[in-house]
């Protein structure tokens, strides 16, 4: 059986409508009880609704239906977050999210054959709000059930909480909307690696609703934060300085103040009253931040500061004039999230403004030239019942979108250079715009998700931040670099290390690499390009020559002009094969940049050896 597509429409009066399967790529139209389907032919279909006269779509169900095969791997529906526990079909088989204010999510499957490469992918393309997401087929009852030889799977575009946005049911007159249904195959795409799949999703989306790649050579500097090495009581003016004055020699230049310089962090135990809300330094770690601010630019650093601008802790001293703004439950209290603060609502117009100034009002008092903008997806998924505040839109993840737009707008009207880091769970391509770079979040010590993590970014950014990375002691010289290197493959090179403990020769390698990257910052503005289905290799474009990263099980390399092989890996040997009718000369690094052995000729035409080094380089140069 063909793949085949079902559309039911909810309408706000309560009635449903389920239209006829129909196979994707196809055109087909229907109108069935004053509900009109309209679906056009091609990848991404046009795909219009309709409503009766005076209805309005509440919400619609996408579900597809394809027979069952063997696939290697699955990549949900996701942020780029939590994607990678859930690879595996047999963990698949119970899926069911929903993309939402806290963690808004690309809404596509991609899944993976024994080939490797992309197998099926089903997505669909629309404005960003609320959308569900589940496994139909196989079922799971008291066994799983999978008899009947089919995978299904359903995307529902507004939910039962949050219906579709006014800003698309109501657009129209006739309340009729477009979005476009993404589907393909490894039959008509074959051997794309799924990252590759995502890409061309998100590209579709940017060239749809004309959404911009927004990132500057500031941002895609190598960066520190003050996060993963300290406990947050334990940051003061000192250690940032001292860190700074290190860094500095390492190629690092963007500098983060994180979360706890107000008072006690989100790593405090949970019986620590939380004061998140007033944004006043604590004098007991920083005692004039606007010095502290002077001071880090002088050492040659960009000094950033981390912020949670919807956060109010019930003991915060702003709490009493900010609770009418607070996202309120049924129980009329102010919802209280898991971290033991409250959240200012996202659409509500004054909220959203309270919002900007806080942002805006730490470069007009201290003079910062970025900021980390965290714990959005610690937002609740409520509904908002708060009846002291109006509402101008009818979606949560809408007035999100707002949000960052107006506070990017206040920004970047005093400071246009000003650097803004996201984090992935609110950072898809919508919201991406609104930063200079988005993070992978949260992956200390886990250089394996804090790469896959990364990756996901880079399917639609190439301004990917990977989560701060330290760098131990216990590490080798040749691990450090494979750290840093897979770091690069991925995106940005991004550190939280107390470099007052750091080994000479682990600096010297972080020193090394970043200062290479800085060298060629312009060319890791573009995408990486994986050359397997694993991820394993990948290009990167330079100009005269082009990059190549090994990580993993990295792989051979096929050039097309000279180039720089970094290996992330432990490999020792290489299999590069030069064009037909050329020559090339070989010289390998080791990971401190010395370079061990001979230059050596190649031939062009069939695979040739090359010995390397495990976080080492080698560089060909064609002629």
């Amino acid at each position: 059986m063909a793949a085949k597509l079902e559309v039911n429409v909810m309408l706000k009066s309560g009635q449903s409508v389920k239209f006829d399967r129909f196979e994707p790529h196809q055109a087909y139209s229907a109108t069935k009880d004053g509900v009109t389907l309209a679906v056009a032919a091609g990848c991404p279909a046009p795909v219009t609704i309709t409503p009766p006269a005076g209805g309005r779509v509440a919400s619609v169900e996408y579900n597809l239906y394809s027979d069952m095969r063997n696939y290697h791997k699955v990549i949900i529906p996701e942020s780029g977050r939590w994607y990678i526990n859930m690879t595996q079909m047999v963990s698949f088989w119970r899926f069911a999210k929903d993309s939402s204010v806290n963690d808004v999510k690309m809404p596509l499957y991609i899944f993976t054959g024994q080939h490797l490469n992309m197998a099926m992918a089903f997505g669909i393309i629309g404005t960003s709000y609320e959308t569900e997401f589940k496994t139909l087929e196989p079922e799971v009852n008291r066994a799983l059930i999978a008899f009947m030889r089919r995978l299904s799977m359903q995307i529902k575009r507004g939910t039962k909480l949050y219906p579709i946005p006014d800003s698309v049911a109501a657009a129209k007159g006739d309340g009729s909307f477009t979005e476009y249904l993404y589907f393909h195959t490894d039959a008509d795409i074959p051997g794309q690696p799924w990252l590759l799949t995502l890409r061309d999703f998100a590209e579709h989306q940017k060239r749809i609703y004309k959404l911009p790649d927004v990132g500057s050579a500031g941002a895609m500097a190598p960066l520190w934060c003050s996060w993963t090495d300290w406990f947050s009581d334990d940051v003061t003016d000192k250690v940032m300085l001292a860190n700074v004055r290190e860094g500095v020699k390492l190629g690092i230049r963007n500098y983060i103040i994180d979360d706890g310089w107000f008072g006690p962090g989100l790593d405090n135990d949970y019986s620590v009253q939380l004061n998140i809300g007033d944004w006043e330094m604590d004098t007991k770690k920083i005692k004039d931040m606007g010095a502290l601010v002077k001071g880090m630019r002088e050492l040659g650093g960009v000094p950033m500061i981390w912020c949670a601008p919807h956060a109010v802790a019930p003991h915060a001293k702003c709490f009493p004039e900010r609770k009418k703004y607070l996202i309120v439950g049924s129980d009329g209290q102010p919802v209280l999230t898991a971290n033991k603060f409250h959240s200012l609502c996202f659409m509500c117009p004054e909220a959203r403004e309270l919002m900007a100034d806080i942002c805006a009002g730490f470069i007009k008092r201290w003079d910062f030239d970025g900021a980390k903008y965290d714990l959005f997806n610690c937002v609740p998924n409520n509904r908002c019942e708060n009846h002291e505040h109006t509402h101008d839109v009818s979606s949560m993840v809408e007035g999100l979108e707002l949000t960052l737009k107006q506070i990017d707008d206040k920004s970047r009207a005093i400071k246009p250079d000003y650097i803004v880091e996201l984090k992935q769970n609110y950072a898809t391509p919508f919201l991406s715009r609104y930063g200079s770079m988005t993070r992978a979040g949260d992956t200390p010590y886990n250089t394996e998700g804090n790469f896959l993590r990364t990756l996901y970014v880079q399917g639609y950014s190439p301004f990917s931040i990977n989560d701060y990375q330290t760098i131990t002691n216990d590490d080798k010289p040749e691990d450090a670099a494979c750290v840093v290197l897979k770091m690069m493959a991925a995106g940005i090179p991004t550190y939280s290390i107390d470099f007052a403990r750091l080994c000479k020769e682990n600096k010297k390698v972080i020193a090394r690499y970043n200062n290479w990257y800085l060298e060629n910052i312009k060319a890791f503005m573009n995408y990486r390009i994986p050359l397997d289905g694993e991820n394993n290799v990948f290009k990167l474009p330079a100009g005269q020559e082009d990059f190549y990263f090994l990580v993993n099980d990295g792989g051979p390399i096929t050039l097309e002009k000279s180039a720089t092989v970094l290996n992330g890996t432990y490999a020792t040997n290489l299999f590069v094969q030069l064009p037909e009718g050329r020559a090339g000369t070989v010289i390998s690094y080791d990971c401190f940049g010395k370079q061990k052995g001979r230059r050596r000729q190649l031939k062009g035409g069939g695979f040739k050896h090359v010995q390397m080094l495990p976080g080492g380089m080698v560089k060909i140069e064609v002629k």
